[in-house]
C-alpha cells in the first residue's frame, strides 16, 4: 500500500511544479495596459464628441467609450501652468509658472536640466 501513496505523492509533486511554471509562463506573457494621456490647448470641457458637442471627434471618442475616463480634475486656464504641472509633477506656483504663457521672447520657464 505504500507505493500506491509513494506514487501519489510524486504525480501530485510533479503537477505542483508544472502548474508553478505554467503560471510563471502566463504571469510574464499578460500584456500590460496601454496608457493613453491626451493633454490639449484651449479644448473646453463640451468641445468633444462624446461629451455632447457638434464638433466631430470620433478617435476621441471611440478612446472615451472603450476605455477610463478621468474627468473630476482641476485645470488651468492656459497651457504653461498645465504643462509645468505635468512635466514636473508640482505645482506650477513652485516654479513662477501659475498665470501667464511663457512666449519664445521670455527669459524665464522651467530648466533644462
Amino acid at each position: 500500500m505504500n507505493k500506491p501513496t509513494a506514487h501519489s505523492s510524486l504525480i501530485a509533486v510533479l503537477l505542483t511544479i508544472l502548474f508553478t511554471f505554467a503560471l510563471a509562463i502566463v504571469g510574464h506573457t499578460a500584456e500590460q495596459p496601454n496608457v493613453i494621456f491626451i493633454m490639449a490647448d484651449d479644448l473646453g470641457n463640451a468641445d468633444l464628441g462624446y461629451r455632447g458637442s457638434d464638433i466631430k471627434t470620433p478617435n476621441i471618442d471611440r478612446l472615451a467609450t472603450g476605455g477610463v475616463r478621468l474627468e473630476s480634475f482641476y485645470g488651468m486656464m492656459v497651457c504653461t501652468p498645465s504643462r509645468a504641472a505635468l512635466m514636473t509633477g508640482r505645482y506650477p506656483m513652485r516654479y513662477g509658472l501659475q498665470t501667464l504663457v511663457i512666449f519664445p521672447s521670455h527669459t524665464y520657464g522651467l530648466a533644462a536640466d
